[in-house]
Parts: C-alpha cells; structure tokens; sequence
C-alpha cells in the first residue's frame, strides 16, 4: 500500500458520517448485504414503487452490485462484513477502488435526480438526504451552497467534481462536503 494517503480527521468524520448514515442501515458497526437489502425497501418504499416494480427491481440491482463490488474492494479479512476500519481504509487508496466509487457515485447521482431529467433540483436534493437524518432546512442550505446559489446545475459532469471533493479534499470549504445534504462535520 505505498501510494496509500493518510486520512485526515476532516475526512475520516466526512466518511463515518456516510458508512454510519448511508450504509449501515441496521446500525450493527458494520455493512452487511442485509443493510443493502433493508435499504432497497426503504427507499423504494418512501418513493411508492411496489416489489417486483421496474423501478424496485433496477434500484436492487444497483444496490446489489454496490454491495458485491464494496465486499470484493474492501472486506479484506473476508468476513462478509466491511468494518468501519475497512470502510475508511478503503479510501486511502483510491484507485484501489475506482470501479467501485464509480458505481457508487452514479446510482447516488440515480437516486437524488428522482425526475429523470438529468440534472439535481434542491426539492429532490432534499428530499433524499433527509432521509438520512439531516434536517431538510440542512439539506436546503447545503444545496444552496453547492449550487452557488441556484447558480450552477447540478448535473452528472458537475456532480462528479462534488463527488471527488467530498471523498479526497481535506478542504473544509469545497463545495462538494455538501453533496450528502450536511452543512458541518
């Protein structure tokens, strides 16, 4: 692990915030398949989309690739489990793991554009990440920011470039520490 980068506090609270909020659904310590499973409920249930819809059925499929390529990146002692250690382990190094946040950052860009229309509006920004327990007046300051002030779109491209400030910058004012809804870590 030679060309692994030391993580700083700022961005080690940014990831437990993600592995606590967005992936250990059960809240066990650890990611487990099941936490994918009771995630693709919950979502897709919030969102009125009944099992064995085509919406349902692609939102599994996306969660369950994201969950076999997580194992396969980051469960080093193979226990079927990916710790909190492993999680912030994982990004250290990040071209260890390319393919996987690749995955990841395009279904979450899937899920917050919940029109299909290609780019993220503050009214679907905040109604995903509130639900993940940060307040919708948070997530409606934190669109504000990333956006500029409704300034820029938050399209794919743009996205991108949040998603890469979010996991790798030690910046505590890039815009992309917004991207999950929370203004403070």
């Amino acid at each position: 692990m030679d060309n692994a980068t030391p993580i700083s506090d700022f961005r080690q609270k940014k990831l437990i915030f993600i592995f606590e909020n967005f992936f250990d659904v059960n809240h066990s310590g650890s990611i487990e398949r099941k936490d994918f499973d009771q995630a693709v409920d919950y979502i897709c249930g919030r969102r009125g989309w009944e099992k064995d819809s085509n919406k349902y059925n692609d939102t599994r499929e996306r969660f369950i690739q994201i969950w076999d390529a997580l194992r396969c990146v980051a469960d080093a002692n193979t226990d079927d489990q990916v710790s909190q250690e492993e999680w912030c382990r994982l990004w250290r190094t990040p071209s260890d793991c390319e393919s996987w946040q690749n995955t990841y950052q395009s279904f979450m860009f899937y899920l917050l554009d919940t029109s299909g229309d290609g780019s993220i509006d503050v009214d679907e920004f905040t109604s995903v990440c509130s639900t993940y327990g940060v307040s919708p007046d948070e997530c409606r300051g934190a669109y504000k920011k990333l956006s500029k002030d409704g300034t820029v779109k938050v399209d794919k491209p743009y996205y991108s470039v949040l998603w890469k400030d979010f996991f790798f910058s030690d910046d505590t004012a890039a815009l992309g520490n917004f991207i999950f809804g929370k203004i403070n870590f």
